[in-house]
């Protein structure tokens, strides 16, 4: 035989020996590890030599996955240098929607004890991603075909829109009613008050001439008693007509206004709602909030990071002026204070800006949607308004508790018409 036929059989042999060896042990590392079983009802989509992640540091491999007693114990080899404790949380997660699955530990707290090598320990069965996909495209077809064939939820759908609609149609009636008497009343005091101006100059010119003894009615009235009596009857009238004026002049400044603020938490995937009104008197710089915060239904079944308390007064009392509101009450429930900054008032563009502070619920200690919250309500963000009825900032809700990072829209309108209202609701009592 040949050299070159012996060379030729002798690397041929040596490939096949190379690669029986590649595959018998591929599994083969030379780094020392420690096994561990985990027990788990369902690993379906798991491989073998799966990644064994800790804190999203892989300390080693699935060396196998076998069946015992009717469950999936899942055998991890892990580095000899890595320590996991005993109340540890072992689960068979994805790296995405359509990645590969791999073994993940949360690491527990010293105090358990340490896991050796061969222990069990019970894995934690999660839903399958693609169970959770299956049934929400259930649930949305379902709720689909519910609108679609006009079942329960479209019924009450419909009577809803129904409802809404004629509530509106009500209250437009009502407001078109109203309007005429409203805006009449206003004008009437705007006349009532010129006309109180021009009595009071003529009392004060009766004064004078009575006091002067000038004119006819002060050569007619001789008599002293006399004349003091007609003094006092005109002192008596001008004051009357003074208390009057002022009375009419501060129903006719008042200002109220309709807020509404609108919150999202992208995070939570949460929506709520803030309605309140705002009341303004003529005198000082002072005004009065009143309203519902958080606004929902409170029987609706809560999600797993829903922990905002529905339906919540929200009543202040607050101070203004060109550049800061300071207000104190109810702040959605608890009580608290509210700061509203506006650094910027007398610059062009940078006077739409206002920063805000909101903390209240000062001794919260309560349990939210199972979880404990005993940290005050912190709330505070940036507002840009785009005009006086309209603006949007960012917000940071609940700050140190949640922190949920907020968009916030909202919708100021003055309501002349509720103005007149308790102007003239003033005037009735009184």
């Amino acid at each position: 035989m040949k050299p070159e036929t012996k060379l030729g059989i002798f690397t041929v042999v040596g490939l096949i020996i190379f690669g029986f060896s590649l595959y018998f042990l591929g599994g083969f590392s030379v780094t020392r590890s420690y096994e561990i079983n985990v027990t788990f009802a369902d690993v379906s989509g798991l491989p073998e030599k799966a990644p064994v992640k800790l804190s999203g540091v892989e300390v080693g491999r699935v060396r196998a996955i076998k069946i015992e007693k009717g469950r999936a114990v899942v055998v991890a080899d892990i580095h000899d240098d890595v320590t996991i404790f005993r109340d540890a949380r072992f689960t068979v997660v994805m790296t995405g929607i359509i990645g590969t699955k791999y073994l993940k530990i949360e690491q527990g707290t010293p105090a358990a004890g340490v896991l050796k090598p061969g222990d069990y320990v019970h894995g934690v069965d999660e839903m399958p991603m693609e169970v959770m996909i299956t049934q929400t495209m259930s649930s949305i077809r379902e709720f689909v075909d519910s609108v679609n064939r006009h079942g329960e939820f479209g019924e009450q759908l419909n009577q809803t829109m129904h409802e809404v609609r004629q509530l509106s149609a009500n209250l437009n009636q009502l407001v078109a009613q109203m309007k005429p008497y409203l805006s009449r009343s206003v004008k009437n005091l705007d006349v009532a008050s010129e006309r109180l101006n021009t009595l009071m100059a003529k009392a004060d010119s009766l004064m004078s001439s009575l006091e002067q003894g000038e004119g006819v009615i002060g050569s007619l009235i001789k008599d002293p008693q006399m004349k003091e009596d007609v003094k006092d009857s005109v002192k008596d009238l001008k004051e009357t007509m003074g208390e009057v004026k002022t009375f009419v002049g501060k129903m006719s400044r008042f200002r109220v206004y309709w807020d509404y603020d609108f919150f999202y938490m992208p995070e939570p995937a949460l929506a709520t709602s803030d309605l309140a009104l705002e009341i303004y008197p003529s005198s000082g710089y002072t005004f009065y909030r009143a309203g519902i915060a958080n606004i929902g239904n409170e029987d609706d079944t809560l999600d797993s990071k829903d922990y905002l308390e529905k339906n919540k007064f929200d009543v202040r009392f607050g101070l203004y002026n060109k550049w800061a509101v300071l207000s104190a009450g109810l702040i959605r429930g608890a009580g608290g204070v509210a700061l509203e900054l506006k650094p910027f008032y007398d610059k062009d563009f940078l006077d739409r800006f206002t920063f805000t502070g909101e903390f209240s619920d000062w001794g919260r200690d309560r349990v939210i949607n199972g979880r404990l919250f005993n940290k005050p309500n912190l709330s505070y963000g940036v507002d840009f308004r785009f005009n006086r009825y309209f603006s949007v900032g960012a917000w940071a809700r609940d700050a140190l508790e949640t922190n949920n990072f907020a968009i916030r829209a909202n919708v100021s309108f003055n309501d002349q018409d509720i103005s007149s209202f308790f102007g003239l609701a003033a005037m009735a009592g009184s």
